[in-house]
């Protein structure tokens, strides 16, 4: 709710910044709701939006609530992917207008760029491992925080405010 409030409030700050938009204004969100109102292809764009992101909500706590939210992690990642390889079947397969082009230069630091993001949250949510890293398990981690389960707080009853 804050976060809605704090938007909403730098929305209507924009709206006393001079600008070259409606009104000579930076942003009027009158005219875009005006707008959204006025443009039934927008509306229902707006309101599929809202729609697909309460189901990807709903499905995501349906998929940590079933499985780990380890599992959701890794489809959350594997979402990014999706959609760019969507993009390129929709460039090359069905109108070329339409999508994203596979650029020689940067596409591979793309999927170079997502492979170290799945090896990253494949290792430390240790699904994998690698023998010349150690794992937390065999690190004595573990051992460590045993040690502390008898120990003596920081601060003592002393300082605290009466």
């Amino acid at each position: 709710v804050s976060t809605q409030s704090t938007e909403s409030s730098g929305i209507n700050a924009e709206y006393g910044i001079p600008g070259n938009g409606p009104h000579d204004s930076y942003e009027n969100s009158l005219d875009a709701i005006s707008q959204m109102w006025n443009n039934p292809a927008i509306l229902g764009f707006g309101a599929a939006y809202l729609l697909s992101i309460a189901f990807y909500n709903y499905f995501g706590l349906s998929v940590t609530k079933s499985l780990t939210a380890v599992h959701r992690t890794l489809i959350d990642a594997c979402r990014t992917m999706l959609v760019w390889v969507i993009d390129l079947i929709i460039h090359y397969c069905i109108l070329s207008t339409y999508g994203e082009a596979f650029d020689m230069t940067y596409g591979f630091v793309q999927i170079g760029g997502f492979a170290l993001l799945m090896l990253g949250t494949l290792l430390y949510n240790e699904i994998i491992y690698i023998k010349c890293i150690a794992s937390p398990r065999s690190t004595g981690f573990a051992e460590i925080s045993a040690d502390f389960e008898g120990s003596q707080p920081l601060l003592d009853g002393s300082l605290r405010a009466n």
